[in-house]
């Protein structure tokens, strides 16, 4: 008696589970939420956020404060990001960012 092994590799090319589906979801942007607009999250696109590691995925640095949704903040959030992507150059990145950072560090004190 012989007995053959026989492997079923229909719908297994690289060792994937085909009744398994892959689904990728649209994040809401949350700073736009706060203003009332319903927009897709940039995501690595975006200044504030915070990219993922070998563990954990990216983040929005924005809920990540943990601070209730307050619609002057938002907006002047988004202004920040609008004038980051509007930038030209490097140097006019830069100083919108040294602009971002000196406001923050005197509304701290």
């Amino acid at each position: 008696m012989r007995i053959r092994v026989r492997h079923d590799d229909s719908g297994r090319s690289s060792g994937d589970d085909p009744d398994m589906e892959t689904t990728h979801t649209t994040r809401l942007c949350t700073l736009e939420a706060t203003v009332g607009k319903t927009e897709s999250c940039p995501e690595d696109r975006c200044p504030f956020w915070e990219p993922g590691g070998a563990a954990l995925g990216g983040r929005c640095a924005f809920e990540e404060l943990g601070i209730t949704a307050d619609e002057a903040l938002a907006s002047w959030l988004l202004e920040i990001r609008e004038r980051l992507d509007s930038a030209r150059s490097t140097a006019e990145a830069d100083e919108v960012r040294r602009l971002f950072s000196h406001l923050l560090n005197e509304s701290a004190e």
